[in-house]
């Protein structure tokens, strides 16, 4: 038995949709060791994408519950979601660290949720909604949803094609610094953090431009300056990005930070405070793990849980999916806060606990209750 929450005596059958050894469903399928509960079988996103069937075959009973992970970035995966989506990629090879615009295998990972949808047996829950992984993908639709909802995000751009369009934009809103984020992208990929001022254009980034042209994501941050900055800038806008103003953010120990808030089952859970040098504080890029009671302590009164609240409101928007996690930061003067992104499959979070359990342990104690509560219908549309 795992400490902290009792493990309800009834486990629904499980099964993942996900990637064959992925950390994400190994961290699962521990917590359910752990538990005394049998390992959940595995359907791997391209075994799927080449036999969609296979997926009513994990519940040979008509019940139980399907954990849907992150398709991840592996070449094959994104081959075999582009042409479930009626496109097909050439992917350089098995490059993944090769950037490119991502349409087609957001098309194809919606088309793969909607497959399950009717291929799920009835009495089968899944613990994300296709609509919902769909919007959260989709950075621009993303900001503009949490801002319909009332939530505190930054001051979006219009589109741009180009630099030079870009640079327009910038000056007739006023602004000098901005984070430009391919629309699709993840883990901090071909985000630019950028400024343009009278001293010079600049941009912060982990993409980083090679022969003919071709963007790269180099998991290290450098700086890049003048024409080398307004290239790599171009190249990430061809992408399709997503530009929003640059919030300063609440700094510890002069390190600007952030948090990844994770919410399970309707309740803030698992939180992990980020920080940097920089602007950008992805862990796999440099950035610091600490304790977010480190950053609460110093919050002016009532500002810590009217993050928390915020997050919980959004999570509440999306019942049919079981957890959602924000990239969100309190602003200088630790009065206020920003919400940068929500993540559909965000619980990749190490070395942090709730009530004693770790994300995928606190995620098995939480799912029998989500799932009773739940009219058994496939994947909810």
């Amino acid at each position: 038995m795992m400490r902290g929450s009792p493990l309800p005596s009834r486990f629904p059958p499980c099964a993942i949709l996900g990637v064959a050894g992925d950390e994400r469903a190994g961290g699962f399928n521990a917590a359910l060791a752990r538990a005394g509960l049998p390992p959940a079988p595995l359907l791997d996103y391209a075994d799927f994408a080449e036999a969609p069937e296979r997926i009513a075959a994990l519940f040979p009973e008509g019940h139980g519950l399907l954990r849907v992970d992150s398709p991840g970035a592996e070449p094959r995966i994104r081959r075999a979601l582009a042409h479930l989506g009626g496109a097909d990629l050439d992917e350089a090879g098995n490059d993944a660290t090769r950037l490119r615009p991502d349409h087609a295998v957001q098309s194809g990972l919606s088309a793969a949720l909607a497959l399950c949808r009717r291929l799920l047996p009835p009495g089968v829950v899944a613990t994300h909604a296709p609509g919902t992984v769909a919007l959260l993908y989709d950075k621009r639709a993303c900001h503009a949803a949490m801002r319909a909802a009332g939530l505190p995000v930054p001051r979006a751009l219009p589109p741009a094609g180009s630099f030079a369009a870009l640079a327009e934009a910038l000056r007739a809103a006023g602004l000098s610094r901005v984070f430009v984020k391919p629309r699709f992208g993840s883990g901090a990929a071909g985000i630019a953090a950028l400024t343009v001022a009278r001293g010079g254009i600049e941009a912060v980034s982990s993409a980083e431009l090679g022969p003919g042209g071709v963007l790269h994501h180099s998991h290290r941050l450098r700086r890049t300056r003048g024409a080398e900055a307004v290239a790599l800038v171009d190249a990430i806008l061809a992408l399709d990005a997503h530009v929003e103003q640059w919030v300063p953010k609440a700094a510890l120990d002069g390190r600007p930070c952030d948090l990844r808030v994770l919410v399970v089952d309707g309740e803030v859970a698992h939180t992990v405070l980020r920080s940097a040098a920089g602007p950008i504080t992805n862990l796999d890029l440099g950035g610091r793990r600490a304790e977010a009671d480190s950053l609460r302590a110093l919050a002016a009164p009532g500002a810590w849980e009217a993050m928390r609240e915020d997050c919980r409101r959004f999570a509440a928007c999306h019942p049919d999916t079981f957890h959602v996690a924000f990239d969100v930061a309190l602003t200088i003067g630790l009065r206020r806060h920003v919400f940068f992104e929500a993540n559909a499959f965000g619980d990749l979070i190490r070395r942090v606990r709730h009530r004693g359990l770790d994300p995928y342990e606190w995620q098995v104690a939480r799912l029998p209750g989500w799932v009773a509560a739940r009219k058994p219908a496939g994947l909810a549309a």
